[in-house]
């Protein structure tokens, strides 16, 4: 077992079930979904969360719960959307979720939406309402509107009332956040400045939403407006996964905001806040899984999906992740003899 690309060390094998612990409980997964993080999962490189071989991939999935930890029992039996134990062991039969990370299934989405609703939307929700608190006529520029937590912020903004924006490389991708609402931007034929600068009559973003990062990052500043606010929420074009750091003097002569946001939610021992982590508590996870869950109800939102493949398409499905040659979510569909 070895790290590598996502091609040449991915397997589907036969592996003993996963015991359930305290607070956690145990899914008969329907559908999972594909993240650009299982990419550097399997090379080994700089994750969120990183795990040494053998381990299984999978963030975040759809199915029953049919075994439950002490303090869990509420979740027997039902139907739910979960973010796995530690962001692995989703693409099985069977996956652990810790109960802070688990919550009911909107009826009105099928499995495989299911599966592709909850990162995307909960991350999006924290982002643009929690964090940049965005505002009805607000200008909100979505960088990498077409992926799955892209189209998610589009829709959000849509129903929150703001001018969306959404940049994207090439036609279709363009076309995908057009027909969700944005004015779309191709950075693949466009001045990504000129453009946001001319939608805007010159004033800029008001809130930048990217998921994306890397070298464009203070290009994206450039085009926020006087106190404008910028959310790094994914680094999907950062090698170091967003450690190696950005010039914040740029962030100073602009008189913007970096509102820093991740998608986790659980209390942790008081020592962790040393390694910079500090996560939401279990109850705003539930008051933005209500807050999704009545814009699913009216129509607002429905997440996007590329594909729907089976366990043994995953490899090459997450090649075409690394060269962006996807739109919205890739799922995976588990079957249970």
């Amino acid at each position: 077992m070895r790290h590598g690309e996502p091609t040449e060390v991915l397997a589907v094998q036969n592996v003993p079930e996963p015991d359930v612990g305290p607070g956690e409980v145990r899914i008969a997964v329907t559908a999972a979904s594909l993240n650009f993080g299982d990419i550097a999962r399997c090379r080994g490189t700089v994750a969120s969360v990183m795990g040494e071989p053998p381990f299984t991939i999978g963030m975040d999935v759809c199915g029953v719960v049919d075994r439950a930890g002490d303090g869990a029992d509420e979740w027997l039996g039902r139907r739910v959307v979960a973010m796995t134990k530690q962001s692995l062991g989703g693409i099985a039969e069977c996956a652990i979720a810790p109960a802070a990370s688990v919550f009911e299934a909107p009826p009105e989405l099928d499995d495989a939406e299911a599966a592709a609703f909850t990162l995307p939307f909960h991350v999006g929700y924290l982002a643009l309402c929690r964090r940049a608190r965005l505002s009805a006529g607000e200008r909100l520029l979505v960088v990498g509107g077409a992926s799955a937590v892209g189209t998610a912020a589009i829709q959000l903004g849509v129903a929150l009332g703001a001018d969306v924006l959404a940049v994207a490389g090439g036609a279709e991708k363009v076309r995908v956040c057009e027909e969700l609402g944005a004015t779309g931007i191709d950075h693949t034929a466009a001045d990504l400045f000129d453009a946001v600068l001319a939608h805007t009559d010159g004033h800029g973003a008001d809130v930048a939403f990217d998921v994306v990062g890397g070298q464009r990052t203070e290009e994206i500043w450039t085009c926020l407006a006087r106190e404008g606010r910028y959310l790094p929420v994914g680094f999907n074009d950062d090698p170091q996964s967003g450690l190696t750091g950005r010039p914040l003097r740029k962030a100073s002569m602009a008189n913007i905001s970096v509102l820093g946001v991740i998608l986790a939610y659980g209390e942790l021992p008081k020592e962790f806040r040393r390694f910079g982590l500090n996560f939401f508590p279990a109850e705003v996870g539930r008051e933005v899984h209500r807050a999704l869950c009545d814009f699913v109800a009216s129509g607002a939102i429905r997440p996007v999906i590329g594909r729907r493949i089976t366990m043994d398409e995953v490899a090459d499905a997450l090649h075409a992740h690394q060269n962006r040659r996807t739109t919205g979510r890739t799922v995976v569909a588990i079957g249970h003899e």
